[in-house]
């Protein structure tokens, strides 16, 4: 799931808990915007707890949350309130989300449709709506409710999300129009264009649209960054003069062109197998010092030097040891690196730095896996 939350920092914030289980329920062909704000023409401004976007199946969900102070005895259609345990009403929550479905459907064809969804005809939009309560369990009465539908489970509304179909789906026009839409719905629903959902709409996408030429040209460009990356790393480690070795004048022996060395050279490390190499902890650091060269202070810059730092280390053989590559390793030196502008890495990258480095090593087609005894290593396939 991509979480879009609220760009209003006096706005009610999702329990952490339940974001925390949507990101295990959905993928991130999901895009959830939470604590909305919509402000559709010649209509109420409109609170919206979540709204869903099924980029895959174009289908779109409204849902209200509710946490009531009893269990919900019976939730009824439009036109009577709810009652809880002990006889007492509640204004019926389904009349609620239906004006913010109003509202929503409003501003999805005045401010999104025509742009990015130029071939759509506006009358064909549908959207669900739900109302999802903890306080709903298996022996409330819930009445059939023509328009929506109530739930007390997270993962049955997971999966509603997540398997629902439309005979309208909104779909993408192309595989590249994600960036441009989420940034257009994030200022709609005034919500925040996280790091982590930038980065992932950022990644190329693969099969059919990706454009094979340019995408072998590419890998062929990183490469050779690495291999000169790797020739850079190679001679610090060995203290090796780069100049290139002239070999003996012909009839010269061996024995004379050693004879006729400075006696110092004995004692100046050798550029051969047994040179002492890098640490781990030098290798990680000249990725990173690397990447960050030149980097201003804005978090888009911070968090681009840590994709192409943490993507130089996923190319550097001696980092994939056989406990694989030290995720806190990675973290500890890339920290200093960041504090003085934007506080943690997992601040910076919107989410846990394992899990963010885990989507960036699947993104650039690598398998990575959990090191046993291990639990800040990954080790890639």
């Amino acid at each position: 799931m991509l979480h879009f939350p609220s760009a209003n920092s006096a706005a009610h914030r999702p329990a952490p808990r339940d974001v925390a289980r949507l990101e295990e329920l959905l993928d991130d062909d999901v895009w959830a915007f939470s604590n909305c704000r919509v402000d559709a023409p010649g209509r109420p401004v409109a609170e919206i707890d979540w709204f869903f976007y099924n980029v895959r199946h174009g289908t779109l969900m409204v849902s209200e949350w509710k946490g009531f102070p009893q269990r919900v005895a019976q939730a009824t259609d439009t036109g009577t309130p709810w009652l809880l345990d002990g006889g007492l009403a509640v204004p019926n929550p389904i009349e609620q989300v239906s004006r913010q479905l109003d509202a929503v459907r409003a501003a999805l064809r005045g401010a999104i449709l025509p742009q990015h969804f130029p071939a759509f005809d506006p009358q064909q939009l549908r959207l669900m709506q739900s109302v999802y309560s903890p306080q709903v369990d298996q022996n409330t009465t819930v009445e059939r409710i023509r328009w929506g539908k109530v739930y007390g489970d997270l993962p049955e509304l997971a999966a509603v999300v997540a398997n629902s179909t439309s005979r309208s789906p909104l779909v993408l026009p192309d595989a590249g129009a994600g960036l441009a839409l989420a940034t257009a719905l994030c200022s709609l629903f005034r919500t925040t264009f996280t790091p982590r959902a930038e980065t992932k709409l950022r990644v190329s996408p693969k099969g059919g649209d990706t454009d094979v030429v340019l995408r072998i040209s590419a890998i062929h460009r990183q490469i050779a960054a690495l291999h000169a990356e790797l020739a850079d790393l190679v001679v610090t480690a060995a203290g090796a003069d780069t100049r290139p070795v002239q070999p003996p004048a012909v009839g010269t022996a061996p024995q004379a062109a050693v004879k006729d060395q400075p006696a110092t050279v004995k004692n100046q490390p050798a550029a051969d197998s047994k040179s002492p190499a890098l640490t781990e902890h030098q290798r990680m650091h000249a990725h990173l010092t690397r990447s960050f060269q030149g980097v201003n202070g804005s978090a888009a810059a911070a968090t681009k030097a840590l994709e192409k730092a943490w993507m130089s280390v996923l190319g550097d053989p001696l980092l994939h040891g056989e406990s694989g590559i030290s995720v806190s390793l990675f973290g500890g030196v890339g920290t200093p690196l960041v504090k003085q502008h934007h506080g943690s890495l997992p601040k910076v990258l919107g989410m846990p730095l394992r899990r963010w480095c885990v989507l960036q090593a699947k993104a650039a087609g690598l398998q990575p896996m959990d090191v046993p005894g291990k639990p800040s290593n990954l080790r890639m396939r």
